[in-house]
């Protein structure tokens, strides 16, 4: 069990965003994945940036 409390269609979201991501990730040559991912969960804007969701 992992520590995320989301729950129902929330965590399914999650899920399909995470693996949206770490797709993104491999098609930019990413080797790093796990690196990558846990920047992302410290700072989730910059995840967004990386999808082009969010500009600051």
């Amino acid at each position: 069990m992992d520590a995320c409390q989301v729950r129902g269609v929330g965590a399914q979201v999650l899920a399909a965003l995470r693996a949206f991501l770490v797709s993104l990730l491999h098609r930019q040559g990413v080797r790093e994945k796990k690196a990558a991912l846990e920047a992302f969960s410290f700072n989730p804007l910059s995840a967004l940036r990386f999808l082009g969701l969010y500009a600051v």
